[in-house]
């Protein structure tokens, strides 16, 4: 078998090392972009595998059939890759372009998979294999598995996770392929929704809105790929990168967003909607990564109060 794979993300590494122990894999296309930091392209050249970097100024779709040519590929994985494929390279009924989304399909469609089922509280997720078309995240799904996402999870420790499991996955996925290729399924379109790209509005913290639950789940949606939900504290934007959930049983009525405690030996305590508590174990503003021992050392003092001001902020 010969594959190629279309990836410029972390999570397909462990995909990749697999192909390549199989023997299976002939070549990476990856696209430009902090490409000097590009663990793909690094994970290539380690092991001698060959990469092509898209040029932005030549055609996608040459590019990428010349190669599919000249290795007499048999398969081809889209793994956490950028640009959409071109309708023309899917057409070719010789290739099978294969996605590998993390999600149930036809739920959670879009770009960022994880941030929403993280930031919406699911209690599951999974990963689908399915053959691409000409719309997003749709085609036939070969195989589909689902797994837990626990509670307090974060996006980096899901990512790290749906990664590795989906190494089994695919052997599981190509071993269906290699029976019959009518075990592909539609999707059904009734079940399909999706989200868009992430922008900055979707990381602020509400805290007048948001339970602790939600807050939570927020940070944990935000870390570490957007460094953190968004919130101010005196005029300064910090990003809450890490909460844990806080039973307080002698303090009520506190505004949401207000510090009940500031413990040098407990922590930081604040208070959500619904007389609701979070504390509030990791911070990062624009000079440092801080705790909140480290935050209470400097002075901050229950009664002070978190705020959201969107108005200030422009989307990305």
């Amino acid at each position: 078998m010969k594959i190629i794979v279309l990836s410029n993300h972390i999570a397909a590494l462990p995909a990749l090392v697999y192909f390549h122990e199989k023997g299976w894999l002939k070549a990476v296309v990856t696209s430009p972009g902090s490409f000097e930091k590009n663990l793909v392209k690094n994970f290539c050249n380690s092991k001698g595998i060959k990469c092509l970097l898209l040029d932005h100024d030549a055609s996608f779709s040459d590019q990428v059939n010349n190669l599919l040519v000249t290795t007499a590929t048999d398969l081809v994985f889209v793994f956490g890759f950028s640009k959409k494929i071109p309708d023309v390279l899917l057409q070719n009924h010789k290739l099978r372009f294969l996605n590998i989304h993390f999600s149930l399909l036809p739920a959670y469609r879009g770009p960022a998979p994880l941030f929403w089922q993280i930031k919406n509280g699911e209690t599951a997720t999974g990963i689908t294999i399915h053959k691409m078309d000409s719309s997003f995240d749709g085609g036939p799904i070969l195989y589909q598995e689902q797994f837990q996402l626990y509670p307090e999870e974060s996006f980096g420790a899901l990512n790290s996770r749906l990664s590795q499991l989906a190494v089994n996955v695919i052997r599981k996925a190509l071993e269906k392929l290699n029976k019959n290729e009518s075990q592909f399924v539609d999707q059904d379109e009734s079940l399909s929704f999706s989200y868009p790209s992430v922008k900055r509005e979707d990381l602020l913290i509400d805290w007048e809105n948001q339970t602790a639950a939600e807050i939570m789940n927020l940070v944990n949606a935000c870390n570490p790929i957007f460094s953190g939900a968004i919130t101010f504290l005196n005029g300064q934007e910090l990003a809450v990168v890490e909460v844990s959930p806080a039973i307080i049983n002698d303090v009520s009525n506190l505004e949401p967003g207000t510090i009940a405690y500031a413990d040098g030996n407990y922590g930081l305590f604040v208070a959500c909607k619904y007389n609701t508590f979070l504390r509030i174990n990791i911070v990062q503003t624009s000079e440092s990564i801080l705790s909140g021992y480290k935050l209470i050392a400097l002075g901050l003092k229950a009664g002070v109060r978190f705020q959201q001001n969107m108005q200030q902020e422009s989307l990305c």
